[in-house]
């Protein structure tokens, strides 16, 4: 049987950050707002305004977030569906932002790459959007075609999955990290781009699918909870998500929201997820082992670096060696360096805090 993606409606209350978005004049407590009406504007040109995605009532607006406080028969300024079929690639991003879409960047040169992979370990919304979603998918792809008229190449592992609408298929690396958008596209045309320009997958593509169908604001996510996909508002609280899957955080268990490797450990369980989160995960305390050990000089974080490799073996902050070096100038933070050490050295983390060293 085809995995499906499932309808989350197990909240009352959604918290919506702001991301520095500015919210609009008139905002205050016990205001009601319609589902999808403008809550604030982010200033960067390439990142979606704020939608409501439920129907409620304002409980508070606050430097960073906004609450809503859901009741389907409070109404405010609904919005009117966008005819984005009559605009130009230049209009239709416009209009795409105000509808809550974060927008990809065009490719610096070649082919723009869509790709039919989950991005790394944990996340799961792949094959229910293949199995359920084609027709959003493909519209997705006719959208997609309107902002950049170049090549459009479908990444997958089966050609007879992609919906209408690429102009070429590619099958790519199926192992982990090269299952990120960006490494995606480095397997087809040999560069890599470190921003992810040109590159994008499934959830984004649905995204654009449903703005391109039906002209309304953007009011779920796709969500991984639990091994399964869920169509989740923007704002909802990992409290919320954790209990409705019967998932109860115990000491020194880590709620990791994005993927498994990649993904970032939440301090406060009701702060409200942003549209970007793939993915949410309980992982339990494991049991106490061996910590890392000295680097062995072995190189294995070179060759398993997509990035290339720092040229000299990876070494953490106020280490000294001969053989250590700096993480690659186009480091993805994806995690295969630390995957790959035998002597478990905390090479991610090292890798990100690099960035303020």
């Amino acid at each position: 049987m085809a995995e499906v993606v499932k309808d989350w409606t197990a909240f009352e209350i959604l918290a919506l950050p702001l991301a520095e978005a500015e919210p609009v004049r008139g905002l205050g407590r016990g205001r009601p707002v319609s589902a999808g009406e403008l809550l604030a504007i982010s200033p960067d040109p390439a990142r979606g305004d704020l939608r409501a995605p439920a129907g409620g009532f304002l409980e508070a607006v606050r430097a960073e977030e906004i609450i809503i406080r859901r009741d389907e028969a409070a109404v405010g300024e609904p919005p009117r569906p966008a005819d984005l079929a009559a605009l130009g690639p230049a209009d239709l991003g416009r209009a795409l932002k105000e509808l809550g879409l974060d927008l990809a960047d065009p490719p610096p040169d070649g082919p723009f790459v869509i790709s039919a992979l989950d991005p790394e370990p944990g996340l799961r919304f792949a094959r229910p959007l293949l199995a359920e979603h084609r027709e959003t998918l493909a519209a997705g792809l006719a959208a997609l075609r309107r902002l950049f008229p170049g090549r459009l190449v479908w990444s997958g592992p089966d050609p007879g999955e992609a919906p209408p609408g690429a102009d070429e298929f590619h099958r790519p690396r199926s192992d982990y990290p090269w299952t990120i958008p960006a490494l995606v596209r480095k397997s087809l045309t040999g560069r890599l781009d470190r921003a992810g320009r040109g590159a994008a997958d499934l959830r984004w593509l649905f995204d654009l699918g449903r703005l391109w169908r039906t002209g309304l604001p953007l009011r779920r996510m796709v969500l991984t909870l639990a091994g399964a996909t869920y169509f989740v508002p923007p704002g909802a609280r990992p409290a919320d998500l954790l209990a409705s899957a019967h998932l109860e955080p115990r000491p020194g268990d880590a709620v990791v929201a994005g993927g498994l490797v990649r993904g970032r450990t939440l301090a406060r369980l009701t702060r409200g997820l942003g549209r970007e989160t793939a993915g949410l995960h309980l992982v339990r305390r494991a049991a106490a082992g061996p910590g890392p050990e000295p680097c062995r000089g072995c190189g294995d974080c070179l060759r398993a670096c997509p990035a290339g490799g720092p040229g000299r073996f990876a070494l953490g902050p106020g280490e000294d060696s001969a053989a250590g070096g700096a993480f690659p100038a186009d480091c993805l933070e994806c995690g295969a360096c630390a995957l790959a050490c035998p002597a478990r050295r905390p090479l991610l983390a090292w890798a990100r805090a690099s960035r303020y060293l």
